[in-house]
């Protein structure tokens, strides 16, 4: 059941180009999640060592995390909007 609030998206114009969107995101987003889990493991190492956060890969992965919740809602149709590289990168807090 759709809530009050979720509002039907129309089809877009061009669904072909819009399935090579998806397409290319989907494998993007697999990409990301494997430079995300290297981030990661070097967070792990860095606060081992440095007994402390790099605020660089944290930072990094704060804006992985944005657009890969961006690039959830467009291909899964919640959002028309594309996401990074058709738009400038954003960063969660602006």
């Amino acid at each position: 059941m759709a809530s009050p609030e979720q509002t039907s998206l129309p089809k877009p114009n061009n669904l072909w180009l819009h399935g090579l969107i998806m397409l290319i995101l989907v494998l993007l987003v697999n990409l990301a999640q494997t430079i995300l889990g290297v981030c990661a493991i070097l967070q792990f190492f860095w606060m081992l060592f440095a007994r402390e956060r790099n605020p660089g890969i944290a930072r990094f992965g704060q804006g992985i995390a944005h657009w890969l919740a961006v690039t959830s809602r467009f291909l899964t149709g919640a959002a028309d909007e594309r996401p990074f590289p058709w738009t400038p990168w954003s960063h969660p807090n602006g």
